[in-house]
């Protein structure tokens, strides 16, 4: 595996994380209403560390497809 195949496998790694983490903190709220400052920071932190594997798995996803169009012209 190449050296962006790699950093891309790893960010999607890190983003299916980050999306299990946002979906049990979903359902722990469908099924009971936790309240609190700890909670609401949880959750902040969450959403943050989601977009942020968005966003750098959807980066390293568009920079490796222009680097294989660039190769292959």
């Amino acid at each position: 595996m190449t050296t962006g195949a790699y950093r891309v496998a790893r960010a999607a790694g890190c983003l299916k994380a980050t999306f299990a983490v946002a979906v049990g903190m979903n359902l722990a709220e469908a099924l009971w209403d936790p309240a609190g400052v700890g909670w609401r920071a949880a959750r902040a932190a969450a959403s943050v560390l989601f977009t942020v594997a968005l966003v750098a798995y959807a980066v390293l996803r568009v920079l490796r497809w222009r680097r294989a169009r660039s190769e292959h012209p």
